[in-house]
């Protein structure tokens, strides 16, 4: 029984740690935040990361890390964009078993090769990839997923701080904020003035309404601020809010997805800039 109450803390703390909340409570005020949007990626959600982070138990990564779900929130971004992408059948759902585990090794080694945060990568790659070769694998387009087609909006705020989830929905995005200010404080300030942010400057370039109303110039924005609040001086992480506005515009008119990719393009480059800023001034 105390297994099986250590594994659903372990997952739990996986859907949290999407946003860097590694906390169970945080994690299940998160998944009822998904399940208010859509019931389908709330269930994907738990069944990858349960997987991702069952096989990282089976794997003998150390317990500390599986417990704050660093091994099982690639996997929750990937259940998602599954169920949002294509309809579930025997064959998606296997296809997205296999890439839970896959999530797992590119987690393991991004730091280990590249240096880097692992920070959301795997789950773009990986997305990348089956969306590349969705039609050899068969895999159907998918019908609509949401629990109503009438979404509740925030002027694109709340669904900014929604979609880093895929979850274009203020109500959704408010219960997220809410587990992120119970745990976190600077991460909720960080994330209310990033979405803030990209907001004004996705409206003062005129940038598409509906996008921005969707919260789509904003989640990268968020995750971004959260990731990077802590290197100083802060001229580095606001640099990386306002770039990642311009990452996932440029997304936008080449017609890809972008999924979080400009969150982790920008907070690499901001991370190798700030590397090669301390490396100068200690020389100095």
């Amino acid at each position: 029984m105390t297994r099986a109450i250590n594994f659903l803390k372990y997952t739990m703390s996986g859907i949290a740690e999407v946003i860097v909340q590694s906390h169970p409570v945080a994690g299940t005020l998160i998944l009822l935040a998904i399940l208010i949007h859509s019931w389908q990626m709330a269930i994907s959600a738990f069944f990858a990361t349960a997987i991702a982070t069952g096989f990282a138990i089976l794997i003998k990564k150390k317990q500390k890390i599986i417990a704050l779900g660093l091994y099982g929130y690639n996997a929750t971004l990937i259940g998602i964009a599954f169920v949002y992408l294509y309809q579930v059948t025997y064959l998606s759902i296997f296809i997205l078993f296999i890439c839970s585990i896959l999530s797992v090794y590119i987690s393991l080694w991004i730091p280990a090769y590249l240096k880097v945060p692992t920070f959301t990568a795997p789950f773009v790659l990986i997305t990348w990839l089956v969306i590349g070769v969705e039609n050899l694998l068969h895999l159907l387009p998918a019908g609509n997923v949401l629990n109503f087609n009438d979404n509740i909006y925030t002027l694109g705020l709340g669904e900014a701080v929604g979609q880093v989830y895929l979850q274009g929905n203020g109500i959704t995005g408010v219960i997220i904020l809410l587990a992120i200010v119970l745990y976190a404080k600077s991460d909720f300030i960080w994330a209310m003035a990033a979405t803030c942010l990209a907001w004004l400057i996705a409206h003062t370039l005129n940038y598409p309404a509906v996008n921005i109303e969707n919260g789509l110039y904003g989640f990268s924005a968020v995750l971004t601020a959260i990731a990077l609040q802590n290197i100083k001086p802060l001229i580095f992480p606001i640099s990386g809010i306002i770039i990642t506005v311009f990452v996932t515009q440029a997304f936008i008119l080449i017609g890809w997805p972008s999924l979080t990719a400009p969150f982790v393009i920008v907070s690499w480059l901001v991370i190798l800039t700030h590397r090669f800023y301390l490396n100068q001034s200690a020389q100095s």
